[in-house]
């Protein structure tokens, strides 16, 4: 097996997932073009969202950015990355006081998170409101 798909498989493995429409086809996600089976997705039973808590978790500090009622219909790739890096860079009580971005860099190396176009903010510098994508 490549690097590549050892990697992917390390780092996906596993999705945890509620049963949104975007999963409606888990075969299609679960293997490559090559039809290699490269994650393996589960679904949370209906009304538990207590199964996914992580995921609560950081969806309660995305809608911190993008309160509900907002249209995502503007946003661009650059957007979301820094939404994704300002949320990755708050520390977590479950991960005593890390980051997940800390997290991650220790358990994967700076260069993956690089690749996936991750990066950490400074501590001092994280918002988690609105105007993190009006001022850009």
């Amino acid at each position: 097996m490549s690097t590549k798909k050892v990697l992917h498989r390390r780092l996906f493995g596993t999705i945890l997932t509620d049963r949104g429409v975007e999963f409606g086809k888990p075969q299609d996600l679960e293997t490559g073009i090559n039809g290699i089976e490269r994650t393996s997705i589960y679904f949370c039973d209906l009304m538990r969202s207590c199964q996914k808590g992580g995921v609560e978790n950081v969806h309660t500090l995305l809608r911190m950015v993008l309160p509900k009622g907002t249209s995502f219909e503007f946003l661009t790739q650059w957007d979301v990355n820094l939404i994704v890096n300002h949320i990755n860079s708050t520390p977590r009580k479950s991960l005593n006081g890390s980051t997940p971005y800390g997290v991650s860099a220790e358990e994967y190396g700076e260069e993956v998170l690089k690749k996936l176009q991750l990066r950490r903010i400074d501590p001092d510098e994280v918002k988690l409101s609105p105007k993190l994508i009006r001022n850009n």
